[in-house]
């Protein structure tokens, strides 16, 4: 830990204990539910028939048939069936969630098809209990061992979960400490990647502690390592003065002699290995509980994960198999932690919940950047043709480094109707600071010594300097030292009343007031030293060409009626919103985007028949306004800007059932999605020009260069127009203390495309459907476990999303795959005393 995250870590324990009332993240699954919590819990005995699964989504405990929005819950014991550890292996369950990924940490999430790239902060907002660690540049891993249950709420959320709760929640709830009793857990697990690919282990366990009849404590520990499963294979390039060669030897020039002023040969030897994204995570989370009154209890509690990853996680669609070229090192170091303070009590007859959230990350990653070299080579350019001092071209194969520091602090308080009043209200004040320190340098070997370019005379056959390399801050030759700051303020109410005994109106408002600020320098090197930016004095540069402050105000609402038919069956409607903040771009030049909103039109319905079948649906339509929009400008050497571009909308269908016939039950869940551009979106095609313009062209006599990016009825990128996931489990007894059970799963997605640009989306292709099964077989005493489990048995190669080093108009040679696990298998233990 940092000695900036003790200090922070200190001034939240004593902010805290100096302001007993003016705490923390609202908690929302803070306390234990309970029968008594909720009523429709005890009707339902779990032993003859599905048992009712207990959520506070509405930040109240209720069964999960009684909340009137679409939400999917995955409680402990599915998650433990499907043996879920990671985002990777509960997102499949979850059919109206999609995503796109570099990797583990540095997935993004995305609800309902809500899913172009842009903006500084994503669609969808993810919470560990009651704490937001909504993160820009990929969601942290969190690992999920002793974990209650993880919500998805679909549709906008922005009355009780405010800003980027734009498309959706996600929602992962802890288990918490019990006063009444000691428990404790241990799971071991051995596990391979099929066709020789990495072994890997894991084992992690739980102890909950009652200290006094007051306090008790809850720890949990986990190591996993995984294998890896992409190889990186021997490959080679011949540079020759804007051609190429790829795996070719040395070639002669100049009557037998190699000349390495005006040719390059280069290979990856150095780091050719098979298997070589392997991934190591460990860490642990203690709460602890005291009960200090039968009325008022404070609940500490911190989470600290750390990640090792080495190498890519796509594959190279060029190639047969899960292979790359790559010629430098790719790795990532991810480190957070999480500290927050819970108090709940009861004032005036009011229900009150404080919460205070510190979370930090530190993120350190080195990408290999060759393909930028490579491609530009490959396109007659010759952007890498940097001269050492003997005149020789240098190294092209570059590399990427960078490095993010961000720090979060959450308050919120909020106040309750008791369970007991007619009129259920909850309203709050919320109040976040979120601060990124971004660092990123693109890195040409030897650059700090050698020239930025040369001129060449044709008629010599002379290569003549120019520029000396901007040696500010070693080889890097364009850098970005960004202060990012978000700040997000809100004031709501959410409230329900029955007008009728079976007919319940909901209602709720949200007032938001958002900061956002982007400030630092952006750009070559030179350009600093233009700007009179010479030798950083604290390791990062002093010289400024981005200040994008933005301030925005306003409101989200809600309305909600549901009609309970019978006890069981339960229609609704809902009319919802939902926002993102808008901010500053790093390039200079360009003007801030606007926050852009949603507005969801809902039905539902939530059935139950017996205590052995359940079902719950939705059907939805969004409008998408102002969509956040991530524009990659020519001759800018690849910057983004984010633009205001236009409009969208959604229509779908989503739902999940179980079905419990004797010893088999049956469970899925599917989603339909047809999710499409309601207006042109236009590009932006010259960096002297980053205003989007209201009207867009194709290219013409009249129009040269067209800037049309994507017409209306373009489908949006990432979310398959289908997806859904089938289980069917036998359980079997052996003996009076032995079970046996069998599972099977099905899987299925249909395709998707890769960018909103249609032109871009031709250059990258898009992602086919398929299919995957995964099987698991065991036996079960009461507290033993013993299973094995494969994972996609028939080695399916389906593809979740497509990425590129660079901007694909340069960087087709880069594009890479990011697949499904390959076959997957193992054996677990697990024993709980």
């Amino acid at each position: 830990m940092t000695h900036a995250g003790k200090r922070a870590l200190r001034r939240c324990t004593m902010l805290t204990a100096a302001t007993f009332l003016s705490p923390l993240v609202a908690g929302t699954a803070l306390a234990q539910a309970t029968p008594a919590d909720t009523p429709d819990a005890a009707s339902v005995p779990v032993s003859s028939g599905l048992g009712d699964i207990v959520v506070t989504a509405t930040r109240k405990s209720e069964s999960l048939q009684k909340v009137p929005i679409s939400l999917q819950a995955l409680s402990m014991d599915k998650l433990e069936q499907h043996q879920v550890s990671n985002f990777n292996d509960y997102i499949g369950l979850l059919p109206s969630v999609s995503s796109d990924s570099l990797g583990p940490g540095r997935s993004n999430l995305f609800f309902r098809g809500i899913s172009v790239g842009g903006g500084g902060l994503p669609t969808a907002a993810t919470y560990l209990d009651e704490i937001p660690i909504t993160s820009s540049g990929g969601m942290p891993e969190v690992h999920i061992y002793d974990v209650e249950r993880v919500e998805a709420l679909s549709g906008p959320q922005g009355t009780l979960f405010g800003s980027s709760s734009l498309a959706g929640t996600l929602r992962i709830i802890t288990q918490k400490p019990k006063l009444d009793k000691i428990e404790a857990g241990i799971d071991a697990q051995v596990d391979a990647f099929g066709h020789g690919g990495g072994a890997g282990s894991q084992i992690q366990g739980y102890l909950n502690l009652p200290i006094t009849h007051t306090v008790a404590l809850r720890v949990m520990a986990f190591y996993d390592h995984e294998g890896g499963y992409i190889n990186n294979t021997p490959g080679s390039y011949l540079f020759t003065f804007g051609q190429y060669n790829e795996n070719s030897p040395p070639q002669v020039y100049n009557n037998g002699t190699f000349n390495p002023a005006i040719s390059y040969y280069r290979n990856n030897a150095s780091v050719v290995q098979d298997n070589y994204n392997p991934v190591t995570q460990y860490g642990g989370r203690a709460t602890l509980l005291w009960q200090v009154t039968p009325d008022w209890s404070i609940m500490p509690s911190i989470t600290y994960q750390h990640l090792q990853s080495y190498g890519g996680f796509g594959y190279d669609p060029r190639f047969t198999g899960l292979q790359v070229h790559d010629y430098t090192p790719t790795s990532d170091h991810d480190e957070w932690y999480q500290a927050s303070l819970t108090l709940q009590g009861h004032i005036a007859g009011l229900d009150v919940t404080g919460s205070l959230g510190y979370f930090h990350r530190d993120t350190h990653i080195q990408q290999d950047y060759s393909y930028y070299a490579i491609d530009y080579d490959k396109n007659g350019g010759s952007y890498y043709y940097f001269r050492g001092p003997d005149g020789n071209i240098l190294d092209p194969m570059q590399s990427a480094t960078s490095s993010t520091a961000s720090h979060k602090i959450t308050e919120e308080l909020r106040v309750s109707t008791p369970r007991s009043s007619r009129l259920q209200l909850t309203a709050g004040i919320f109040n976040q600071f979120q601060k990124n320190l971004v660092d990123t340098d693109y890195i040409q070997p030897g650059g700090a010594t050698g020239y930025l370019g040369t001129d060449y005379d044709g008629r010599t056959g002379v290569f003549l300097p120019t520029d000396p390399a901007p040696a500010i801050r070693g080889n890097a030759l364009y850098a970005t030292d960004l202060n990012q700051t978000y700040k997000d303020f809100g004031i709501y109410a959410e409230g329900s009343y029955p007008i009728l005994d079976t007919l319940k109106l909901t209602g709720g408002i949200r007032y938001f007031s958002t900061s956002n600020n982007t400030y630092g320098f952006n750009g070559v090197l030179d350009n600093a030293l233009a700007l009179g930016c010479t030798t950083p004095l604290t390791g990062r540069l002093q010289c400024i060409n981005v200040n994008e402050p933005y301030h925005q105000t306003g409101q989200t609402h809600k309305v909600s009626l549901a009609w309970q038919v019978e006890p069981d069956k339960m229609l609704y409607a809902t009319y919802s919103t939902g926002f993102r903040p808008g901010g500053g771009n790093n390039l200079t030049g360009s003007q801030p985007y606007k926050a852009d909103t949603i507005d969801n039109f809902e039905l539902g319905a939530k059935i139950r028949i017996g205590r052995n079948f359940r079902f719950n649906t939705a059907v939805y339509y969004e409008k998408w306004k102002g969509v956040q929009y991530s524009v990659v400008v020519p001759n800018t050497y690849g910057s983004a800007v984010t633009i205001n571009a236009g409009n969208a909308r959604v229509y779908g269908v989503e739902g999940d059932f179980d079905w419990k016939l004797g010893p088999i039950t049956f469970s899925g869940s599917a989603a339909y999605n047809d999710a499409k551009l309601s207006t042109n979106f236009c590009d932006l095609v010259a960096a002297d020009d980053l205003v989007p313009r209201a009207t867009c062209a194709v290219a013409s006599a009249d129009h040269p260069i067209g800037d049309l990016a994507a017409a209306s009825g373009t489908r949006l990128p990432r979310q398959p127009k289908f997806k859904g996931q089938l289980t069917a489990r036998y359980d079997v007894p052996i003996n009076s203390s032995w079970n046996a059970y069998l599972q099977a799963v099905a899987s299925h997605q249909s395709s998707s495309t890769s960018d909103l640009n249609t032109a871009n989306d031709a250059l990258f292709g898009d992602p086919a459907g398929f299919q995957s099964f995964d099987f698991t077989a065991g036996v079960k005493h009461d507290t033993y476990t013993l299973e094995a489990f494969i994972q996609n048995a028939f080695d399916s190669r389906g593809v979740l999303s497509r990425n590129a080093f660079c901007e694909i108009q340069t960087c087709t040679e880069g594009t890479r795959s990011y697949p499904i696990k390959p076959r997957y298998f193992g054996v677990r233990a697990s024993k709980k005393f």
